[in-house]
């Protein structure tokens, strides 16, 4: 039990930290994410959510916040993008320097994870709770550096579960996010291409040295990298353009210039429509689309998982398209596949596109 006293204190502190940025969504939001030198790193694995929340709340919670947290990325083996546990809060100790964890509080209960919430959470919020009737609160870093908390509120049992299932999609975004920017962080420790190497092209990347080139036709307008590191993915991006009229920048010209792109540059790379979705999609602040799913190579028997993005510039009439590819018959990809949508996120158009 002094244990467990000493962990309310920290954790009530970082909570009192929040106070003061209300928004009237009832989402509050920590502004500082501070490297705190005396704190240890947190661990585990980056994609793994750990819930605290008592019986009754759980019980109707579980579903939708793993059908929220749990949703499936389209790779060749449609895997998951966050794994959802509930841990007892008797066993905080075991947890509570992990990467993400959810608490989830009703204001009438006294139930052990209510309870715990209440006596670190201080008047001020508890009274915001009452008056809003809910409340999300974000907080980083509170027991470990690089740590995500979630805390969802409600002034009793029926508008926390109500708050938790109008909130999925927020809930999802701000995990994402922050495993985007963990993922972000850890690419960019190491150096990067400058703007020369691409001086050849109408557009700059922000590419890390560990990708070399693979595939270069400049007066195709098509260049390709490869990031091949021992027990990790094989990771491709290629950035292509062409000019064309508006007009014939649709669904079809995406799905047909992607295949012909994959079976001429990477060896008769090829996917089935079968095996891919379209949706709208923005990269790097342009509207355009997004086509994911498998490909096979059926020369070579290999397979993996890819997404292309494309969208059309009116100061050029270029269509660009940028594709990342993933080849790893050992493991999951979409780690990787997040690491290549980070880095086409950084595409940046050069002022002179004529």
């Amino acid at each position: 039990m002094k244990t467990m006293n000493k962990k309310i204190v920290i954790l009530g502190i970082g909570l009192l930290l929040i106070l003061g940025c209300s928004s009237k969504d009832n989402i509050h939001k920590t502004k500082s994410k501070r490297i705190d030198p005396h704190k240890p790193m947190s661990w585990g694995h980056k994609q793994t959510v750990y819930v605290f929340a008592d019986d009754n709340v759980w019980k109707y919670a579980k579903g939708h916040l793993k059908k929220t947290l749990e949703r499936v990325q389209f790779t060749t083996e449609n895997e998951k993008v966050f794994i959802v546990k509930r841990v007892p809060i008797d066993n905080i100790d075991n947890f509570y320097k992990f990467n993400n964890l959810i608490f989830f509080c009703d204001l009438e209960s006294n139930d052990n994870v209510s309870t715990y919430i209440k006596e670190i959470m201080g008047s001020k919020v508890e009274a915001e709770v009452n008056e809003n009737l809910v409340g999300m609160y974000t907080k980083d870093n509170v027991w470990a550096n690089d740590q995500f908390i979630l805390f969802i509120l409600g002034s009793n049992e029926r508008d926390l579960l109500k708050f938790n299932i109008l909130q999925s999609h927020n809930i999802f975004d701000l995990f994402k996010d922050k495993l985007f920017d963990r993922i972000e962080g850890q690419l960019y420790k190491t150096s990067i291409y400058s703007d020369n190497r691409f001086a050849a092209f109408r557009w700059s990347l922000k590419l890390p040295k560990k990708y070399i080139l693979y595939k270069n036709d400049t007066a195709n307008n098509f260049i390709s990298f490869i990031a091949r590191l021992r027990n990790k993915p094989d990771r491709y991006i290629s950035v292509y353009s062409q000019k064309i009229p508006k007009e014939e920048f649709d669904r079809d010209w995406f799905r047909e210039t992607r295949k012909n792109i994959s079976w001429k540059y990477y060896d008769e790379d090829e996917f089935f429509d079968r095996d891919v979705r379209m949706e709208k999609y923005k990269l790097a602040g342009h509207q355009g689309w997004r086509l994911s799913g498998r490909w096979q190579n059926k020369k070579h028997s290999v397979g993996g998982a890819f997404q292309s993005f494309a969208f059309y510039d009116e100061a050029s009439g270029l269509v660009y398209l940028v594709d990342n590819s993933v080849y790893y018959p050992d493991g999951e990809k979409l780690e990787a596949l997040y690491e290549l949508e980070i880095i086409s996120n950084t595409l940046k158009l050069k002022e002179k596109n004529n």
